[in-house]
């Protein structure tokens, strides 16, 4: 709950800043937000950002968990693929169609998977990630769900996504499963377009918020 809570107010400092709220309605959903003790209540703090431009509908929110590009129909999914970076590179981006399940193998190399702009098939969409020496980076946008679980040999295997809120049934969400032998398996929340500078700047800006509105309180 704490989650997305949190993610919540993220959500609503972002509109603010982009003067989708006025000061007094930004403030009174934050209230919201803090009062909540259950989901429901939570969305209550973002009901109408619908109607209050492109952003909200782009982004969904914490406590829906919407992907904004919406699922691929059963029939565009291919049960498998792989991808394979042998000293090089390998990326996935743009508008496209993951297999149900999908195999990333970086040996001294990297792989970079971004699901900002993909249509998922409904259900679980599996990557299972082996990095040696090498690196593989999934990047996936607001609002999607993401299961990790990997184990490491003088490696790491991090995720910055939380999902708070649990698939329904038949959404997309995605399986992160895998090690990592001296290498790096890394899961970050970037918005379409933005860079990863530019992320980790926008999650400085909404932490610093959150205090300020903390000790407003």
């Amino acid at each position: 709950m704490e989650d997305a809570r949190a993610e919540t107010v993220a959500l609503l400092s972002d509109c603010f800043t982009r003067d989708v709220l006025s000061v007094e309605d930004f403030e009174r959903r934050v209230g919201l937000a803090h009062e909540a003790a259950t989901i429901a209540e939570l969305g209550r703090a973002i009901d109408g950002l619908e109607t209050g431009g492109a952003l909200a509908r782009r982004e969904g929110s914490a406590a829906s968990g919407v992907h904004a590009k919406g699922s691929a129909a059963p029939v565009e999914v291919r049960a498998a693929d792989r991808a394979v970076a042998v000293f090089g590179e390998v990326k996935r981006t743009g508008e496209w169609v993951p297999a149900r399940t999908n195999t990333l193998v970086s040996v001294m190399g990297s792989i970079v998977i971004d699901l900002r702009e993909a249509r998922l098939g409904p259900g679980r969409t599996t990557l299972s990630v082996v990095a040696v020496l090498g690196a593989v980076e999934l990047v996936v946008p607001p609002g999607m769900h993401v299961h990790s679980g990997g184990s490491t040999v003088l490696g790491t295997f991090e995720q910055s996504v939380r999902s708070s809120v649990p698939a329904a049934p038949g959404e997309p969400f995605v399986q992160v499963e895998g090690c990592s032998i001296l290498g790096e398996v890394s899961i970050e929340t970037r918005r379409p377009g933005e860079s990863k500078r530019e992320a980790k700047r926008r999650r400085r800006s909404e932490k610093r918020e959150r205090k300020r509105l903390a000790r407003g309180r």
